[in-house]
């Protein structure tokens, strides 16, 4: 999407610096409290957990965070049977398929720093007291997004999911619930300090960042930098786009925030208007533009049609979970970790302070739009 921008290497004379061992560190400052760490500065928005049983969900979400990247989901949408919204007495027994220890397992792996962002919908459906104990990051979600059937909605399959209800025993009404903007207890936008506040004392641990979509920036942006969160997250990922306008838009948002309150900004990107997702190097040439965290959606179409494909374990299986891991991890391991490698190699190169000395061009006129170097001017 951003071929027409290159990453511009060291200066002539400069020492190179090495890649680093680990991972490139990513501190989130809040504005209450130390700051939070992140392994990297990438994360996966709104998974489709419903899409898959609550075992391949855990091992998704486990397989993911031991990369270093940050999930969004609520314990609910892992399998957690103690944290869903609506509990019953049918609830009681595991699946069929869940080794005995299923849930004490995930309660290891989420309350050990488990790199989970919360995603807080305004319906809170699904959440449960237990999902602020665990968690990183906290998404204050106003824009509640478009599903695949184009729907500002939620399907009867995420509901059931969030509801913990059994496939036997479906769902009551089984039909689409229409989203939310607001929170119930967040009367307009000018109210949304409140609400950050009150997240934050739910949240001790966590940031709290707010998520849009663009048109919000026009209509509250005042309201939505009065209110104080820890980053703002642009969702974009329905949208289409050309890649100089992206780069032109990114610019503008980070113009004004360096102008004024310096709040970070992530980035769920949108696709070309070729329907491509967002490559590697393009995810890169972004965070050269100034973007704080950008979401890796685009690069896991592969990976989550090869999940969707994985079949249920056997119940002749002595430990299906361990089994379902290493099948999961399997998949990670050849489609996720080369970009992810990728991504930390392009990462290690920007040794630049600014967008001007990071990015380049061939293209005399992009240069001009952006403000970049133009590379083969011979003058």
């Amino acid at each position: 999407m951003l071929e027409s921008l290159c990453l511009m290497p060291p200066k002539l004379g400069q020492i190179r610096r090495g890649i680093a061992p680990a991972r490139t560190e990513m501190m989130v400052a809040r504005s209450a409290g130390d700051a939070v760490s992140l392994p990297m500065p990438l994360f996966w928005d709104s998974p489709p957990w419903h899409h898959w049983t609550p075992m391949v969900a855990a091992c998704v979400f486990e397989a993911m965070r031991s990369r270093g990247v940050l999930v969004s989901a609520l314990r609910s949408e892992l399998g957690d049977r103690d944290s869903s919204g609506i509990q019953s007495d049918r609830h009681a027994q595991p699946e069929r398929h869940d080794p005995p220890d299923h849930d004490r397992l995930l309660g290891e792996k989420t309350r050990r720093g488990s790199l989970r962002m919360l995603p807080y919908r305004n319906e809170r459906y699904g959440m449960s007291s237990l999902d602020f104990d665990d968690v990183s990051v906290v998404d204050l979600q106003l824009s509640p997004p478009r599903d695949a059937s184009g729907r500002i909605a939620y399907s009867p399959e995420q509901i059931s999911r969030w509801e913990a209800t059994t496939d036997d025993q479906p769902l009551s009404g089984g039909g689409w619930v229409p989203a939310m903007t607001l929170p119930p207890d967040v009367p307009s936008a000018d109210h949304l300090r409140s609400k950050v506040d009150q997240l934050r004392v739910l949240c001790p641990q966590a940031a709290v960042i707010v998520s849009i979509t663009p048109e919000w920036i026009d209509k509250c942006w005042p309201q939505l930098v009065a209110a104080g969160p820890d980053a703002i997250l642009i969702r974009m990922s329905q949208m289409r786009i050309d890649g100089i306008s992206l780069a032109k838009f990114t610019l503008r948002m980070i113009g004004t925030m360096e102008s004024g309150h310096r709040i970070p900004v992530w980035l769920t990107p949108p696709k070309s208007m070729q329907s491509q997702s967002l490559s590697v190097s393009d995810s890169i040439k972004l965070i050269a533009l100034g973007v704080s965290a950008i979401a890796i959606n685009g690069w896991l179409d592969d990976l989550i049609d090869e999940i969707d494909e994985i079949p249920p374990p056997s119940s002749f299986d002595a430990d299906p979970y361990a089994k379902t891991m290493i099948t999961v991890d399997e998949v990670l391991q050849r489609l996720l970790d080369p970009q992810l490698e990728y991504f930390e190699g392009l990462y290690s190169s920007l040794v630049h302070d600014h967008p001007r000395e990071l990015l380049g061009t061939f293209d005399p006129e992009i240069a001009r739009q952006l403000n970049l170097p133009c590379v083969g001017q011979f003058d």
